[in-house]
């Protein structure tokens, strides 16, 4: 299969969008600390998790609905209605519990989050519609645009002088703004009133997969919100040397979720129509989900400090916490392909109790192993709740269709990242201090790593082949 131009769109846009985070988080680490940086970090957590429970579900709906190619103007419609209503629900709770939330995030921003939760909430469901009608790369394209005019804003006010979490969040709520509005212009799709069966059809769908959206949130930052829990003691510059470390391990996992992201219409697709060519595509998604992921945890182990060294010498204190989470990363990447499947074929309940159990192991095991032995139990926790999820994933999806395992290409991916270590450790003991010696010797370490795997993958080789572009 041609993972194709679409895929490598949506690739190289979040690789642009990750190395300009990358950058502005750098800075900022070292202009603000560590304590403010996980200030910052941690609203950012509350932030997603009321997106999350008032739009994910809805988000997934509308992407679903308008994939299958009818009414798209009144699924839409739906989505924005049903959407403002989790809207007013969540904002009425955040003022009624605004200063217990504040005591919590340990900052003044609930009404911050208000702001953040709107622009936030457009840009998702804009977005969802855009990837429902086959437009992923369009889509692909708005992350860098929020991520870069957040940014550059971000960096803009504290250079300034306004080095507080508050205008951080401002910069968020404009750029998310922005992107939201441009978006919508380039959706070409006019809202209408639904009929009562398409409503239906949209909630029914929305309610399963909503807890998708908690599923994948809870991965993300259940061991944030745990870690902010006053009884564990655990301070802000912890939380965000651990969230730099998260940051550093979703990275490697931008093109699995790329490969996912592009699939899910494909996929839905094929099944509403009831047409074969839907194991070839399982196939593609697990030979290259973990393309990076897999060489990143051996590159972790091999330059993981002087990495984490570039925000500053108190962020190397994470280097476990860093490979801990990057192991899970790699463990998720499939998990997430399976569950992203089961909803293509529009086997939500089957996802859905593969979500709930995720959801309850993650929660559990976070608030007893960070009990027990501190920040590095939310990692620990984090990586056994992707090993049950993905373990759960396979098992639902063995009984809809095959699911073909490249046993040849993860192989040659494993061998290939083995040997760019190696290189990598040789290389590191000629390497100087400094960030740009950490540049090189990862870009060394990227160089053996594709060689080798061009060497070994036949599969890999014609992949590059087929989407290289035409000449002449």
């Amino acid at each position: 299969m041609r993972i194709g131009q679409t895929s490598i769109v949506n690739f190289l846009s979040q690789i642009a969008t990750s190395v300009f985070g990358f950058v502005v988080t750098v800075y900022l680490a070292r202009e603000l600390g560590d304590a403010v940086l996980g200030n910052y970090f941690l609203v950012v957590s509350v932030l997603v998790w009321l997106k999350v429970l008032g739009g994910q579900g809805i988000q997934m709906a509308i992407r679903k609905r308008v994939s299958e190619g009818e009414s798209e103007g009144a699924f839409f419609g739906a989505g924005l209605a049903v959407q403002l209503a989790a809207f007013v629900v969540l904002a009425g709770g955040v003022l009624v519990f605004r200063e217990p939330l504040n005591d919590y995030l340990r900052t003044d921003a609930a009404l911050g989050l208000l702001a953040l939760l709107a622009t936030g909430l457009l840009l998702w469901q804009v977005r969802a519609a855009l990837e429902g009608r086959h437009r992923v790369a369009l889509s692909s394209l708005l992350g860098p645009f929020d991520r870069t005019a957040r940014g550059a804003l971000q960096i803009g006010v504290v250079a300034v002088g306004f080095g507080t979490v508050g205008w951080l969040l401002g910069g968020y709520v404009v750029a998310e703004l922005l992107t939201g509005l441009i978006g919508l212009s380039l959706l070409a799709i006019r809202p209408r009133l639904p009929t009562r069966e398409q409503l239906r059809s949209l909630l029914e769908y929305a309610k399963y997969s909503w807890f998708s959206g908690i599923e994948s949130r809870t991965f993300a930052s259940m061991d944030t919100l745990v870690l902010a829990i006053p009884a564990f003691a655990i301070s802000s510059g912890q939380i965000g040397v651990y969230e730099v470390a998260w940051n550093l391990a979703s990275v490697l996992a931008v093109f699995g979720a790329s490969v996912s992201t592009t699939l899910f219409p494909a996929i839905s697709e094929l099944s509403s129509a009831g047409e074969d060519g839907i194991e070839g595509l399982i196939d593609d998604a697990v030979a290259y989900s973990g393309l990076f992921v897999i060489p990143g945890l051996v590159g972790c182990a091999v330059v993981g400090r002087r990495v984490l060294a570039i925000y500053g010498a108190e962020f190397t204190r994470g280097y476990t916490i860093l490979l801990v989470l990057v192991a899970a990363r790699l463990l998720y990447v499939y998990q997430s392909q399976f569950t992203n499947v089961l909803a293509a074929i529009d086997r939500p309940d089957s996802a859905f109790r593969v979500n709930v159990t995720f959801v309850a192991t993650n929660l559990v095991l976070n608030v007893a192993l960070v009990a027990l032995v501190g920040w590095l139990g939310a990692a620990v926790a984090t990586a056994t709740s992707a090993t049950v999820g993905l373990v759960l994933s396979y098992w639902y999806l063995q009984q809809y269709v095959v699911i073909p395992i490249p046993v040849g290409e993860l192989a040659s991916q494993v061998l290939a990242a083995v040997a760019m270590g190696v290189v990598v450790f040789v290389a590191r003991g000629f390497a100087g201090a400094g960030v740009a010696w950490t540049v090189a010797l990862v870009a060394v370490g990227g160089g053996a790593y594709f060689a080798t795997l061009t060497v070994l993958s036949r599969r890999f080789r014609a992949t590059v082949r087929r989407n290289l572009p035409a000449v002449g």
